[in-house]
């Protein structure tokens, strides 16, 4: 494994594994979605064909990472089956993190009427990868731990 990409609904626990496997990996370097939209993607909008492109953006860092000796640790609510299986390819672990959606239900995004979101009116696509469930923090260090063995 070069590399690992976490995906899931927005605060199900992304950045939140990716930051505590950071201390735990060696030469890794966390590769937030969000902050790459803020100073890369900032032309992109939040629809499906825009999600698409931002993946292959993400998916571009990841790589050049990986050819820099580094671990990246990827985190991004959308993901599809092109990038899914260029990340087997190189050797990217996709790990998809659920929650129970009644802990979600208090984000805005899934209580206003916003258009664009995943989970909501974007599905991910459905892909045979690891699912982790954030069912607690015990559970959750558990599992994470399980990944780098």
């Amino acid at each position: 494994m070069k590399g690992l990409w976490f995906i899931g609904l927005s605060g199900v626990g992304k950045s939140f594994a990716s930051e505590y496997l950071k201390k735990k990996i060696k030469k890794s370097i966390k590769v937030d979605g969000d902050v790459i939209r803020k100073y890369i993607s900032y032309d992109l909008n939040y629809t499906l064909l825009d999600r698409k492109e931002q993946i292959r953006r993400v998916k571009g860092i990841g790589k050049f990472l990986i050819n820099s000796n580094l671990f990246p640790i990827i985190s991004t609510v959308y993901m599809n089956k092109k990038t899914f299986e260029e990340c087997k390819k190189n050797k990217i672990k996709v790990i998809e993190i659920k929650r129970n959606f009644k802990q979600l239900e208090n984000n805005p995004l899934y209580k206003k009427n916003i258009k664009n979101v995943v989970g909501k009116d974007i599905i991910l696509p459905n892909i045979k990868t690891k699912i982790i469930k954030n069912s607690g923090c015990k559970n959750f260090y558990k599992e994470l731990n399980k990944l780098i063995k």
